[in-house]
C-alpha cells in the first residue's frame, strides 16, 4: 500500500459507516430518519451539497496534477539547457586539427594534458573543473526545490581516467559513475499531521545527491554562510555557482590562450545564452516550490469533507432499509471522496520526497551526471592510415566496396570513372582522341600539359588526373585538387558552347535561315 491513496479514505469511511450503524440501532432516531414526510421527502437538497464537494475535489486534483507535470517539465528544461551549455564549452575548448574530425576528446592525447601557451591549465583539467561546477549547480538547484539546505547531503565521487580497448581501438574516457540510486527509502517514521511520514532530515540524508568531484573546502565556505555568518539561502547558492561558471568561462576565453579564445563571438555567445535559458527553467520550478496550494481552499475543502462524513449517514438511512446496504454505501461514498482528496495532496508538492509518488530527484541528478560525463570521450582514429581513410571517405561521400582508401605512400588518388575512348569518339565527332591534362599540385614539380583537339587546332580539356598528397600534406592540398578539377570541367563546358555556336552559324550560312524553318533560337544553345 506504499504510495497509494486509497488507505487514507478508510478511516473517514468507517466513521461515517459507524454513524449509520448507530442510527440504525437507536430505534427512536431511526424512526424519525425513515419518516419521509417529517424528515426528508427527497434527497435533492443533499445532492446539491454532494455535487459541490465533488466538484471542488476534482478541480483541486486537476490543479495538483498540473503543478506536478509543470514541475517535471521545468526541471527537464533546466537540465537540458545547462547540458547544452556544458557541451558547448567543452567543444569550444577542445584542441584538434584536420586529422581529428571530432576534435580531441578528454584524455585522448598528450596535447589535451598539456598546459596552454601561457601556462594555463590543460584542456583535461578545465573540462573536469567545468563538469564539476555544472553538476554542483544542478544538485544545489534540486536541493532548493526540495527544501534541503544541508551541504552534507551532497556527496562527490571521483572521476578517474580509464582506458577502454575494443576491436583494436583505444579510447580514453572518464568513467566511474556511481550506481543508480534508489528512490523509495524507508527511514524512521514519526507521526505527522495524522499520517505516518518520515522526517525530512532523515530522508535527505538517505537521498543524498551525487556530484562530479568532491565539494572543495573553499566552495563549501563560500556556499554555507555570508560575511556576517548568516546561512545563505538555497536559491542564492545556485546563482552563486552560476556566476562562478560565467567567470570561469570568461577567464578561459580572455586570459588562458586556449582554443576557446579563437571561437567567433557570435557562436560563443550562444554558450552564455543557453546557460541563462536554464535559469528560466529553474525560476519556473522555484515558483512551484515557493507558491503552495492556497490554504483557504485546502482548509475549506477539508471542512466540507468532514461535514459530508457526518451528514451522509442520515441520508443513506432515510432511503435505504437494509442495514448491510446502509453500511456499505455509506462507507464507499466517503471513502471515494477522501481518496481523491489524498491524490491531490500527493501531487501538489512534486519535489518534497516524503512520498514515493514525488519526483525522483536523485535519479534526475544521476542522469544529469551521466550526460555530463558523456561529453568527454570521442571516437579516436588509430594512426595516420585511419586519418587518411576518414579524410578520403568524407571527400568522396563515404567508402564503398569498390573503392578503398589509398594506402600509405600511394602516388595518386583513384581517378573518377570515365567513358571509354571509343564511346567518346562515337558520341562526339569533334573529339577524335582522348586528351589528358595534368594540373600542378602544391609541393611537386609537375607542369600543366594539354594536347590539341582534332578539329581547328582547338584545345579540348580532358579529365584531370591529380597527384595525390603524400602523408605530409594536409586537407588544404586535397581541397585544391578538387578546385582544379572543377576549373577544368568549367573550361570544357565553355569550349563545348563555342563549338555548338560555330556549328549553328555554319548551319545557318548553308541554308538553314529563318525562312527554312530550321533556325535555332539563341536560347536553345544552353
Amino acid at each position: 500500500v506504499t504510495g497509494t491513496a486509497w488507505p487514507h479514505g478508510i478511516f473517514p469511511g468507517l466513521v461515517a459507516a459507524g454513524i449509520g450503524v448507530l442510527i440504525s440501532e437507536v430505534e427512536a432516531i431511526d424512526s424519525v430518519v425513515r419518516d419521509r414526510v417529517r424528515f426528508m421527502g427527497h434527497p435533492y437538497p443533499f445532492q446539491l451539497y454532494a455535487f459541490l464537494v465533488g466538484f471542488l475535489i476534482v478541480f483541486r486534483t486537476n490543479f495538483a496534477y498540473s503543478r506536478y507535470w509543470e514541475g517535471r517539465s521545468t526541471i527537464a528544461q533546466m537540465a537540458t539547457k545547462w547540458l547544452d551549455g556544458c557541451c558547448m564549452a567543452v567543444s569550444f575548448d577542445a584542441p584538434g586539427d584536420v586529422n581529428f574530425p571530432y576534435l580531441e576528446g578528454t584524455g585522448d592525447s598528450e596535447r589535451t594534458r598539456q598546459r596552454t601557451k601561457n601556462g594555463a591549465m590543460s584542456h583535461d583539467t578545465f573540462v573536469k573543473e567545468l563538469v564539476h561546477l555544472f553538476s554542483l549547480m544542478h544538485a544545489l538547484a534540486l536541493q532548493h526545490l526540495r527544501g534541503d539546505d544541508d551541504l552534507n547531503n551532497l556527496r562527490g565521487f571521483s572521476v578517474n581516467c580509464g582506458e577502454i580497448r575494443s576491436d583494436g581501438s583505444t579510447m580514453n574516457v572518464f568513467t566511474s559513475l556511481p550506481e543508480s540510486p534508489k528512490h523509495n527509502v524507508k527511514p524512521r517514521l514519526v507521526p505527522m499531521a495524522g499520517h505516518k511520514r518520515a522526517k525530512y532530515e532523515e530522508i535527505y540524508r538517505a537521498q543524498a545527491l551525487a556530484i562530479v568531484g568532491d565539494l572543495r573546502p573553499e566552495e563549501r565556505y563560500a556556499l554555507e554562510t555570508d560575511g556576517r555568518g548568516q546561512t545563505i539561502p538555497t536559491e542564492a547558492r545556485v546563482t552563486m555557482v552560476e556566476s562562478w561558471i560565467m567567470r570561469r568561462l570568461i577567464a578561459r576565453q580572455k586570459h588562458e590562450a586556449c582554443d576557446m579564445g579563437v571561437t567567433s563571438a557570435p557562436i560563443l555567445s550562444r554558450l552564455y545564452q543557453v546557460i541563462s535559458d536554464g535559469f528560466i527553467g529553474f525560476g519556473q520550478a522555484s515558483k512551484i516550490t515557493d507558491t503552495p496550494f492556497p490554504f483557504p481552499y485546502q482548509n475549506l475543502l477539508h471542512l466540507f469533507l468532514w461535514t459530508y462524513v457526518f451528514t451522509i449517514p442520515f441520508v443513506m438511512n432515510a432511503w435505504l432499509m437494509e442495514p448491510i446496504l446502509r453500511f456499505t454505501l455509506t462507507f464507499l461514498a466517503v471513502w471515494c471522496y477522501f481518496s481523491l482528496q489524498e491524490v491531490g495532496n500527493n501531487l501538489e508538492d512534486p519535489y518534497i520526497p516524503y512520498d514515493p509518488n514525488e519526483l525522483a530527484l536523485m535519479h534526475c541528478q544521476h542522469s544529469f551526471n551521466a550526460r555530463l560525463l558523456s561529453f568527454m570521450p570521442v571516437p579516436s582514429l588509430q594512426g595516420k592510415e585511419g586519418v587518411r581513410a576518414a579524410v578520403w571517405d568524407n571527400a568522396h561521400g563515404g567508402a564503398s566496396e569498390s573503392s578503398a582508401p589509398p594506402p600509405s605512400g600511394a602516388p595518386t588518388l583513384p581517378s573518377r570513372p570515365r567513358k571509354d575512348a571509343k564511346q567518346d569518339s562515337a558520341g562526339d565527332p569533334g573529339s577524335a582522341q582522348e586528351t589528358k591534362l595534368i594540373m600542378p599540385v602544391k609541393g611537386n614539380g609537375e607542369s600543366k600539359a594539354a594536347s590539341a583537339g582534332a578539329q581547328g587546332g582547338e584545345t579540348v580539356p580532358a579529365t584531370v588526373q591529380p597527384v595525390a598528397p603524400d602523408s605530409s600534406q594536409d586537407f588544404r592540398t586535397l581541397m585544391s585538387i578538387h578546385l582544379q578539377e572543377l576549373a577544368a570541367m568549367h573550361a570544357r563546358y565553355m569550349q563545348t558552347i563555342e563549338v555548338l555556336e560555330r556549328a549553328i552559324r555554319q548551319h545557318s550560312s548553308t541554308g538553314g535561315g529563318p525562312g527554312t524553318g530550321n533556325a535555332v533560337a539563341p536560347g536553345m544553345i544552353i
